[in-house]
């Protein structure tokens, strides 16, 4: 179904202004693969873009009233969000995802075949409607390359309900090859990811065009020339070549000029430095698309998950550091004086260059990494802390520890210290990167770092109590120590509070974690009177085992609180719970160490004497610890020469005259010996 294209009565200014961009192909199939159409599941796919097609009705407010419903027409002056386009390409994509999901159940179902092939055909014109209607406001408010691509979309969509319909297949066939063009002219410019989705879409186009040239040469036609069947896709079939051109001409320049203003220079927290290596613009070049392809999406569908989000800063810090390494390259040929094999041609082209301009844009460019790697690990702990807590609900609650939403692998509290040490250790290199800048701008960016590297210390010590506390559950007896990492996380929370509020409002990045810190306050304390209570129940407990195992050993009354000890005969013997008169008696006091050598039975008896093994529990007392010697500064004293207080052995004459006497001294026990 092919639609007329109508002049607007939007002002002129409004399609100066208005520049929107529409990664159409990135969209469709990104939506396509993970919602059924990997499986070929149609009914799916519509179910979801019926969903989508609400919520971005209530997120853009364009609703159709509230009394009779009378829809509302979205068309040029309304359109002031890249949102408004979706609402078009989902109306699209639903009443295609129909119509396939008809001409299935028409294969499959005989007696209705005839009823669901019409509605299907009818539910494909009207998403020819939809993509003819994308395609005619993408040309007034968007940029060249999604107006493009909006009408490669459309012809696309052309193109299959000729082919459904077999009516005029030589009409399918242009709108088919037209769609092919597009697609392939698509494929030479913008960034890679695109690049690769509309060279598959052009891909995907060859069977229907073999099939639409079969149809015409069994109707006995003849070959149309390439030229003909694209003026014949075009809207009044004049003209088709020229408007085509011009538009893939303004497509290239404005893809040329993009790079060229994306990679001229590079900006980092005010250090601007001028890119004019190759090897250093190209990487840089393919940052930037990436970047703005990443705030495309979150402003269209919000945060994406952990799963989606990690490699694409991967991704993202792979590109600056690979534009960092080719810059380094460019400094040290530059500082040599060139040489060979890859240090040599960047420093051929450094030459044109100015030292200083690359060692500034080698330090945003660590800096601009370092910011990357921290972003990468807050969506990383963020995704941790949110099963973590989910974890302590579903504990809270008795549930099983893998029995959340989806099955999601718990997180241990041993991951998260893991997390936030690095995250911790990467704000520090950004503070120390910071030291290097000077100036204002690395005196702003060292208190942005301090203050968050102390938000991360902070939920490190919250992380390690929870370790502590799991361990102290399970035996280890660590309450004290949770207690203190609890009391430290909320100490350092209200410090990285009261710094992020010092900050001025353009660091977003760490004003973004307050909310998070003023939750680990309160998180830190009410774990700190679990802590302590734990801790107080442990020594408690540790209190009544230990009476209790004194009452084993037999001892009666209230020996066991009393504790007493040996003293004169007769007195402190009453709560021995000794029988008869024993209690005035001295030797019965006794103990078995005291009287080892008495006759005298000390394991008790069945007439009620009970046992003296021992005293017990004894008494704690100090002793004397072998004093601690500080020999270091015994190695610098200069001694005296003792040398002559030294005794000297005897001579040779002397032990001669000696051995006579010796065996008569030794035999009476030193009569005759020499004296000394």
């Amino acid at each position: 179904m092919e639609v007329d294209p109508q002049a607007t009565d939007a002002p002129e200014e409004t399609a100066a202004i208005l520049q929107l961009q529409l990664n159409l192909l990135s969209v469709i199939k990104s939506a396509q693969l993970q919602n059924g159409l990997k499986h070929g599941d149609y009914g799916r796919y519509r179910q979801y873009c019926a969903r989508r097609l609400r919520s971005l009705y209530k997120a853009l407010k364009f609703l159709h009233g509230k009394g009779r419903y009378t829809k509302k027409k979205l068309d040029v002056p309304q359109v002031s969000d890249a949102r408004h386009l979706q609402i078009l390409l989902v109306c699209a994509e639903r009443a295609w995802a129909h119509a396939m999901l008809l001409k299935q159940e028409s294969q499959q179902d005989g007696a209705a075949a005839a009823k669901k092939r019409h509605t299907a055909l009818r539910r494909l014109r009207k998403a020819s409607f939809w993509a003819g209607e994308l395609s005619r406001i993408a040309g007034t408010v968007c940029d060249t390359r999604s107006a493009v691509e909006a009408d490669a979309y459309a012809a696309w969509m052309s193109g299959n309900v000729l082919m459904e319909t077999e009516s005029d297949w030589q009409r399918a066939l242009a709108c088919y090859t037209r769609a092919k063009k597009l697609f392939t002219e698509l494929a030479r410019v913008g960034d890679p990811e695109s690049q690769a989705l509309c060279g598959a879409m052009a891909e995907e186009l060859a069977p229907a065009l073999r099939y639409c040239n079969y149809q015409i040469s069994r109707a006995g036609g003849e070959a149309v020339d390439p030229a003909g069947l694209l003026a014949l896709a075009e809207e009044g079939g004049e003209g088709g070549g020229s408007l085509l051109q011009s538009k893939l001409a303004s497509l290239a320049a404005e893809a040329q000029t993009a790079q060229a203003a994306a990679t001229s220079s590079f900006e980092w927290r005010g250090i601007k430095a001028p890119v004019s290596q190759e090897r250093v613009r190209v990487p840089l070049h393919n940052a930037a698309e990436l970047a703005a392809t990443l705030e495309a999406a979150m402003d269209t569908d919000g945060p994406a998950s952990a799963e989606q989000a990690l490699p694409q800063h991967d991704k993202l810090t792979n590109w600056y550091q690979e534009a960092r390494a080719a810059t380094r390259n460019a400094i040290k040929a530059a500082q040599t004086g060139g040489g060979s094999g890859a240090a040599g041609k960047a420093g051929a082209e450094a030459d044109a260059g100015d030292l200083e301009d690359l060692v500034a844009l080698e330090k945003a460019l660590s800096g601009r990494i370092l910011e990357g790697s921290l972003a990468r690990g807050e969506v990383a702990a963020a995704d941790a802390a949110a099963r973590f807590a989910a974890g302590l609900q579903r504990q809270a609650a008795g549930k099983a520890a893998g029995g959340g939403k989806g099955k999601e692998r718990p997180a241990k509290p041993e991951d998260l210290v893991r997390l936030t040490t690095t995250l911790a250790q990467l704000a520090a290199d950004l503070e120390e990167h910071a030291s290097h800048l000077g100036g204002r701008q690395g005196e702003a960016l060292a208190a942005a770092a301090a203050a968050r590297g102390g938000g991360y210390a902070a939920w490190r010590a919250y992380y390690q109590g929870h370790v502590a506390l799991a361990a102290a559950a399970a035996g280890g007896g660590r309450y004290a120590e949770a207690a203190g990492l609890f009391r430290r996380a909320g100490e350092r929370a209200a410090a990285a509070q009261e710094a992020t509020e010092e900050l001025p409002k353009s660091e977003s990045a760490a004003w973004a974690a307050l909310p998070g810190l003023q939750q680990l306050a309160a998180l830190a304390g009410s774990y700190l009177l679990v802590a302590c209570a734990e801790a107080a129940a442990e020594g408690a407990a540790g209190a009544e085992g230990a009476g209790k195992g004194l009452e084993g050993l037999g001892l009666a009354g209230g020996a066991a609180q009393q504790r007493p000890c040996l003293r004169g005969p007769g007195k402190g013997l009453e709560g021995l719970g000794l029988a008869g008169g024993a209690a005035q008696q001295a030797s019965s006091a006794l103990y078995l160490p005291d009287a080892l050598d008495a006759w005298e039975s000390f394991g008790g008896s069945g007439s009620g004497k009970g046992a003296r093994l021992f005293q017990g529990p004894y008494a704690l007392a100090a002793i004397r610890p072998r004093p601690i010697m500080l020999d270091s500064a015994a190695g610098e004293v200069d001694y005296p020469d003792v040398s002559h207080r030294v005794k000297r052995r005897k001579t040779a004459a002397a032990a001669a005259a000696g051995s006579a006497t010796g065996t008569f001294a030794r035999l009476f026990g030193g009569w005759g010996g020499a004296t000394s």
